[in-house]
């Protein structure tokens, strides 16, 4: 056996890079992920930086062990599959050196990394568990500090509704409070009113302090007409919260299964019985696994190119994603008949790894065993005499006329290749980790796998539009980079053309990549959004449906609405549909959310006292009015008394619709639902949020065009450092792209930068650092 050091030490430098960069770029991604469930935590002005910082490094062990093997696969295939196009690995055999030789220093490679997910699994990944947990245990509680959000209403204080329409978050001082708590048995209604208020905390108690308070009591029984409403001063009552028990959990020494080591797990597992007993065995079995997965993703990838024939990066690229998919997959079989108990956990954990290892004996030796390596030959020798052309039809390709040897359409279609490839398997590997992360519920309940593939169709808007953009950088990067490998920028230009010219139908892709970015963005996106968060709830809640609220609450300048969703009238249709005179209630079906019951009107006065009370057991908007359907009783709150008077029907002149302007996550939520939402909101915080999430879906239109303006300069100009550093200074950019447009969008969420500058700072700022880099690119 012929070993050479050097062609070693090549070997590995050919996998390095292409390792490196695939460990990165998959690592921000499923950062990203990680981070956006926890978005309340990182974009929060009143959470320490501290916990900050610590929920960032606790959320990398659990990335970086889940991406090394995934980019190992990648890193020893794509380069493999270099090295066989440029006949390298045909010189490497030709001085003598076997397929063994080769593949030892990349099982040296494999070796490394196993050992390294092994100590991440082993001590990495636990750690960073309690760390997670500690972390949102204190959010709560520093978020209990201060339970009051001026513009929003608060419905977690048991028994209490609050809402403060303005304040000071620092100084815990909240102007105009409205206090709403009624007893359910009785029918009786609280309301306090005040302008003046404060939060005050101790360490186990919170207390509401209002100043020259109005207390107002009513009955919601019906026939009750009775008001009584009075000047109480100076008003303390104690909120309870959950502060206590939340402290009382951080102290606590238990600790969950994902947050023990694989000692701890397999104590813990024979402590346990049934369900819980099986998932702590398949949480051990799977670290196990994830750690060796690196060293058989080598051995895969190595014995996979050296099989076959000069194939180019794409094929590497596929059969990555193929290797990856079916690899998971069978992990994820294996777990579910763990879980059913047709196997042992044990058992199960081997489906991928034997199956691997069936495949990697199968390429390394099948060309030595195998007959029909012998027979095949013979066959096609015989049946040569056979001739089948006249039988097939020719089919003209179209373009061929019109394409053929065309440099933009060859372009255009390198472009659209690799932005697909890459597409597709940044997506696999998005949707392996988020499978991972729900299996362990949805393996647990009927119905639970079929739950969780249809969560899965629901997300894939939202995966594409966070991965477009890495995905247009990458097809970039490497159509331009083979271009220049191969001579045919030097050709190019040599024959007069313009580098800029050369980039011309890159950067016009990627305006018609941005559009249809935007059309899924406004289009799809935040109805698929609303259903993926539905079954995600649903999954993680064992297949129990999320709990919706009774009633909901939304105010505007002077009144604050409480009511209910009338499901049986609220429609998706495209126009009114009138049903018939005899059921006077259902007169309006609604094409919007604008039909609601037991509504509930809070009308003030200029000087914040409540002055008109309206109910109405059902109503709709309709025309810039709010309608009541049926009797409608009417209070007016006066220095003289209370007036109460009824009429059948009736409506309140109110321009916008006030039952769709429940609050919603932004990304539910399409520009002009956003504008309205932003226009409607009354809280500082909430403002800030819609006006980021804004600026970030109008950037969705620029944003390849501006990722392939500072990008293409690296690839249009390999200088005489290498591709390898010149592409690495690319993906460096990128890097630093991605972090200063998080950073920005903290700053504008903390208040610091106003939401436009916030979002569009760091887009401008390095379009105008691409616009340099090609000025100094060689025309």
């Amino acid at each position: 056996m012929r070993l050479s050091l050097t062609i070693s030490r090549y070997l590995i430098g050919a996998i390095l890079p292409y390792f490196v960069f695939s460990w990165l770029l998959l690592s921000v991604i499923l950062f990203v992920q990680q981070a956006a469930r926890f978005a309340d935590i990182f974009f929060s002005a009143n959470i320490p930086t501290v916990l900050v910082s610590q929920l960032t490094l606790a959320l990398i062990p659990n990335v970086i062990a889940f991406t090394c093997p995934m980019a190992v696969l990648v890193g020893v295939i794509i380069g493999l599959s270099k090295m066989q196009t440029d006949s390298e690995l045909v010189a490497i055999r030709a001085s003598g050196v076997g397929n063994l030789q080769i593949t030892i220093p990349i099982l040296f490679i494999g070796i490394l990394l196993s050992i390294f997910a092994f100590i991440i699994n082993l001590y990495g990944v636990p750690i960073a568990a309690r760390i997670v947990r500690q972390v949102a245990i204190q959010t709560a509680i520093y978020k209990l500090e201060s339970p009051i959000e001026p513009g929003v209403f608060n419905t977690e204080v048991a028994g209490y509704t609050i809402y403060v329409r303005d304040g000071d978050i620092a100084a815990g001082q909240w102007k105009n409070i409205f206090v709403h708590n009624e007893d359910e048995k009785t029918g009786t209604v609280n309301l306090i009113t005040s302008r003046k208020g404060r939060i005050d905390s101790s360490e186990e108690l919170s207390e509401l302090v209002l100043e020259n308070a109005v207390k107002t009591t009513f009955n919601n029984s019906p026939g009750q007409h009775k008001f009584v409403s009075e000047n109480i001063g100076n008003i303390r009552f104690a909120i309870q919260t959950r502060r206590g028990d939340l402290i009382q959990k951080l102290s606590s020494a238990e600790l969950a299964p994902e947050e023990l080591g694989l000692s701890e797990l397999s104590e813990y597992a024979s402590g346990r019985e049934g369900a819980e007993r099986t998932e702590a065995q398949i949480l051990r079995q799977r670290r196990i696994v994830l750690s060796v997965t690196p060293l058989i993703f080598c051995l895969l990838g190595t014995a996979l190119i050296l099989r076959f024939s000069r194939r180019g990066k794409g094929f590497g690229v596929i059969v990555a994603l193929g290797c990856l998919i079916v690899y998971y997959l069978l992990a994820f079989l294996g777990e579910q008949l763990a879980r059913t108990g047709k196997i042992s956990v044990f058992e199960g954990s081997l489906f991928p790894i034997i199956l691997s290892f069936f495949v990697i004996l199968w390429f390394n030796f099948s060309a030595r065993l195998s007959a029909g390596n012998r027979v095949v030959p013979r066959v096609r020798e015989t049946l040569s005499w056979v001739d089948l052309r006249p039988f097939r039809r020719r089919v003209p390709n179209p373009f061929t006329g019109v394409t053929t040897g065309i440099r933009d359409f060859d372009l255009v279609v390198s472009l659209i290749k690799f932005y697909f490839l890459t597409l597709c398997f940044l997506a696999a590997v998005f949707i392996i980790f988020t499978a991972f992360e729900l299996w362990r519920f949805a393996g647990t309940f009927d119905g639970g796998i079929a739950l969780l593939v249809r969560y899965l169709f629901y997300l894939v808007p939202f995966i594409y539009i966070q991965l477009a953009p890495s995905a247009a950088m990458v097809a970039v990067l490497t159509t331009y980079v083979l271009k220049s490998r191969q001579n045919e920028i030097v050709t190019w230009t040599s024959a007069g053309q313009s580098v800029y010219r050369l980039l011309l139908p890159c950067l016009l892709l990627m305006i018609l990549i941005g559009s249809l970015n935007w059309l899924i963005q406004e289009r799809v996106a935040p109805a698929a959004n609303q259903h993926q968060d539905e079954f995600r709830t649903q999954i993680r809640n064992r297949g129990n449906p999320a709990k919706r609220p009774g009633r909901f609450w939304v105010a505007n300048d002077k009144r604050i609405y409480s009511f209910q969703f009338d499901t049986d009238r609220n429609t998706t249709g495209n126009s009114n549909v009138v049903a018939s005179d005899n059921d006077k209630q259902y007169a309006v079906r609604c094409v919007a959310v604008c039909a609601v019951r037991d509504l509930v009107i809070y009308e003030f006065a200029d000087s914040g006292n409540l002055q008109t009370l309206y109910r109405s057991k059902f109503a709709n908007w309709h025309d810039g009015a709010i309608v009541f359907d049926g009797m409608v009783e009417k209070s007016v709150l006066s220095e003289q008394g209370i007036t109460t008077t009824e009429a059948p029907d009736g409506e309140v002149v109110e321009p916008a619709n006030p039952f769709a302007e429940l609050r919603k996550k932004p990304s539910h939520l399409n520009v002009s639902e956003t504008v309205a939402q932003l226009e409607n909101s009354e809280a500082e915080v909430e403002k800030r949020a819609l006006g980021i999430a804004l600026e970030k879906k109008y950037t969705t239109l620029f944003l390849p065009f501006v990722i392939a303006l500072f990008t293409a300069p690296f690839a249009l100009s390999l200088s005489r450092k290498g591709k390898v550093i010149t592409v690495g200074y690319a993906v460096g950019l990128w890097l630093l792209f991605m972090g200063l447009t998080s950073a920005f969008e903290q700053f504008g969420l903390n208040g610091s930068l106003p939401p436009g500058f916030a979002v569009w700072a760091p887009l401008i700022g390095f379009s105008m650092l691409g616009i340099f880099l090609l000025s100094k690119v060689r025309t």
